[in-house]
Order: structure tokens, then sequence, then C-alpha cells
């Protein structure tokens, strides 16, 4: 538990709720670090199966705090470069190897729209709203464009950057920024049902599944799908393949063992 965010599991889903709504949850310095820790004994921990991730109060995430963006004026350029917890979070969560799903109940902004692109699945209530407006301040999305770009592309990408404006849930789920929309009231309902869902399967084909998607994703084709056929040799050798195919033509739930 931290003053930050609140921490709740249900079943074998772990709900993280950012949790400074007086703020709009912003992606400060201590955040990133509290999550880290979190996310990391989080993905240890056989009890869980699948994350969601999303916010209290009107916001989901408005990125970073203004109190940390005001001290980087006092430090110098290698400081600044070196001391940026937000990075360690986007590229923790851009590998995490269980399902990480994104419940954008408000505002995402900057590093919240980070966020949300570097979650496996992001849903959002209908009344949510993204966009990246760091151009108003002076300053260029930098660190969460390997992110952004290639969920909604170069162009997308570019027009929220330049002109700094927002879009609505509609318009995000039209660029494939969101998997789906849903009513802001069942939001939390639809997420743990879709989190409860995939965490039901085996936890070794979500795993190595995952990783597999993240390591072929800068390949090219060649490379990546001989990687991929190996990773598919490493399947047939598993109990939870075997138990899976097993249990089908027994048409019985498969009793997974992770292994």
């Amino acid at each position: 538990m931290s003053s930050l965010y609140t921490v709740e599991d249900i079943g074998a889903v772990r709900r993280i709720t950012l949790d400074r709504p007086e703020r709009r949850n912003p992606l400060s310095y201590a955040l990133a670090d509290a999550l880290c820790e979190l996310l990391t004994a989080t993905e240890a921990d056989d009890k869980v199966a699948a994350v969601v991730i999303t916010g209290s109060g009107k916001a989901f995430c408005v990125g970073g705090d203004q109190k940390d963006f005001q001290a980087g004026f006092a430090k110098s350029p290698s400081e600044n470069y070196d001391d940026y917890p937000p990075m360690k979070i986007f590229k923790m969560v851009r590998n995490y190897q269980k399902p990480l799903i994104a419940a954008i109940n408000g505002m995402a902004y900057g590093g919240g729209m980070g966020i949300t692109c570097a979650a496996h699945i992001a849903i959002a209530a209908d009344t949510a709203s993204f966009g990246i407006p760091e151009i108003k301040l002076g300053i260029f999305p930098l660190t969460i464009l390997p992110l952004i770009r290639p969920v909604i592309g170069i162009r997308k990408t570019l027009d929220l950057a330049l002109t700094g404006r927002s879009m609505s849930a509609d318009e995000a789920l039209a660029t494939g920024l969101v998997s789906r929309v849903v009513a802001a009231d069942s939001l939390q309902d639809e997420a743990l049902k879709l989190a409860t869902e995939i965490g039901s399967f085996s936890p070794l084909a979500l795993r190595l599944g995952l990783k597999a998607t993240h390591m072929s994703d800068d390949m090219g084709f060649d490379e990546a799908i001989d990687y991929l056929n190996a990773m598919r040799t490493i399947f047939f050798g598993s109990q939870d393949l075997n138990e899976g195919a097993t249990a089908f033509l027994e048409k019985r739930k498969p009793v997974w063992s992770g292994r």
C-alpha cells in the first residue's frame, strides 16, 4: 500500500489504482519508482494471473508532476538524463510478462498516454480523453514516442504531438489506441472481467507468448519467423500444452501447471 496508489486483489487479478485524484494522478518520480517496485513483485507472484491499472477520480494519469518538472531546471544535463524514473516504468510495462490491462477512467495525457500504449490491452470509459500536450509547455513528448508511434502510427502521433490537442474515447478506438470503449459506470467491471478471462489461460502460454511478442517486435520478417518457430517447439515440450490438448479432447476444463 502507498499514499500514491491502492492495491486490491480480486481473485487472481491485481488491480492497481493511481490514487492522487486531487492532482489528477500525475506520474511523479516517486510514483514511477513505487510502481516499478510493485510491478516487479507482482510479476514474481504466482497468485496473480493478470493486472489492471486504473486511476481514481476524473483522471487516469495526466503525465509528469509539475514539482519534478520544476526541479529539473536546477539539475545538470547529466542529472536530468540519469534521474528520470518514468522511463523505468515505461520500459518495464512495455516488456511485462503478465497480462496488463489499462482501464482508462478519465484523462490520459503525456505519461498516462505512454502507459496506455505500453499496456497489452487498453479499455476506456466513454468519458475518457487522450493527448500528448507537451508542445504547449515548450517541449516535445520524447520518451513516450517509442510507445505511442507503433500503436497509432506516425501520422496520428504527429497530429497529437504537434497540436497538443486531445482526442475522445471514440477517436482513440478508431485509431487503435484502445481496444474497446464502455460506459463509464461499467469500466471497472468490464476490465476485471477481461483480466479474469485472460488470466484463466495457461500461465506458461501467457508468459512465453508475451515475451515472444516483445522480442520479435524489432526483428525483420525472416529473423522473427525463425525465432517464433523456435519458441513454438518449446511449447510442444510443455506440460500445459499437453494438458490443454488432452482436456480439449476429453471435453473438460484444463488444469494448468505453468510448466
